[in-house]
């Protein structure tokens, strides 16, 4: 019998039958940008204003642009082109740092970005990066980190734990640092009602905010500012579709948590991060000019539609724009 955090370990990251090994690119999910690179272009000129600012702030200091999980380079390459053709002075100097914990998508995203020209480093975790001054940005990695689960029972919350055959049941807490989210969950959650607690997102933060000498943190995920105790229960994808058995046929779905913005804001600051804004996915890409591709956007009217519905899912209420939110911190500026 082990945890459902230890199941949706296995279940993700596997390295021969998780399900993020064997991913097939957009066969379960897009990622925002795997749907158009609009979305990459519009980070790229964020980011490009953010290290300006860390460069007048260190003048002198070599900077680094660092991707957590970068998968297999899409959004990498993304981010460099937009450097590359938009920031050329900014991108000279500037090192880029891979980290992926699948050895097989990190080594196709470092041959893929070096062909933009850039020093490129790549390791398997924050823990393994040196210390550094710039900025360290996230796309969907929050939500795939695995966590507890936690259901409420009679009057307690007892945590779920899976068997071999995919069965779950239920028993007493598996670390004490998940006593006060049971605590908090007791008064809100209902009868079988399931709360997430991502131990392991808190972790990464403090990690990264550790070898973050001088500059920015920015997270891009879905997810909200969850009350303490309310309800975040885990969700499975299989082809775009939510599935309801969390358990069963392990590594054939994503199995995913949203992440709680209001938990990684607290964690950040103590971990001496202070937070520099928190918005929307639509509001980030408006403001950073996402609807100069809507009028750039060309071909025959069949292609020029699939193109515009793309964009506008990264910025639609009901598609990513509310659902996701992006997180900006900053450290020692």
């Amino acid at each position: 019998m082990r945890t459902f955090r230890d199941h949706m370990e296995s279940s993700l990251y596997d390295p021969e039958r998780g399900f993020y090994p064997t991913r097939t690119q957009t066969a379960d999910f897009y990622t925002a940008p795997e749907l158009h690179p609009a979305s990459g272009a519009v980070l790229s000129d964020k980011i490009a204003a953010l290290l300006t600012r860390v460069r007048g702030a260190r003048p002198g200091v070599g900077l680094s642009l660092v991707e957590a999980g970068c998968g297999d380079g899409t959004l990498a390459c993304q981010v460099a082109r937009g450097l590359r053709e938009k920031h050329p002075a900014l991108a000279d100097g500037l090192r880029f740092v891979l980290v992926e914990r699948t050895r097989k998508d990190l080594t196709v995203a470092v041959r893929k970005l070096t062909a933009f020209g850039l020093p490129v480093d790549a390791c398997t975790g924050v823990d393994r990066l040196p210390r550094f001054t710039g900025l360290l940005y996230s796309n969907e990695l929050i939500d795939a980190f695995p966590a507890h689960l936690l259901q409420k029972k009679d009057d307690g919350v007892l945590e779920v734990y899976v068997d071999e055959s995919g069965l779950e049941t239920l028993g007493g807490l598996s670390r004490p640092e998940l006593a006060a989210e049971a605590a908090a969950a007791a008064s809100t959650l209902a009868e079988g009602e399931r709360h997430g607690v991502s131990l392991e997102a808190r972790a990464w933060l403090r990690e990264a905010a550790a070898h973050l000498e001088s500059g920015f943190l920015l997270t891009v995920d879905y997810g909200k500012r969850f009350a303490p105790g309310a309800p975040n229960p885990p969700r499975a994808y299989r082809r775009h579709q939510i599935v309801p058995a969390l358990s069963s046929e392990p590594g054939t779905k994503d199995l995913t948590v949203p992440a709680d913005f209001e938990s990684l804001i607290a964690e950040g600051a103590r971990a001496g991060l202070s937070l520099e804004s928190y918005q929307s996915l639509s509001t980030f890409l408006i403001e950073g000019g996402i609807d100069a591709w809507l009028s750039a956007a060309a071909g025959d009217a069949a292609a020029l539609y699939r193109e515009r519905a793309r964009i506008k899912t990264l910025v639609h209420p009901e598609g990513m724009g509310e659902t996701f939110k992006v997180l900006l911190q900053r450290k020692s500026l």
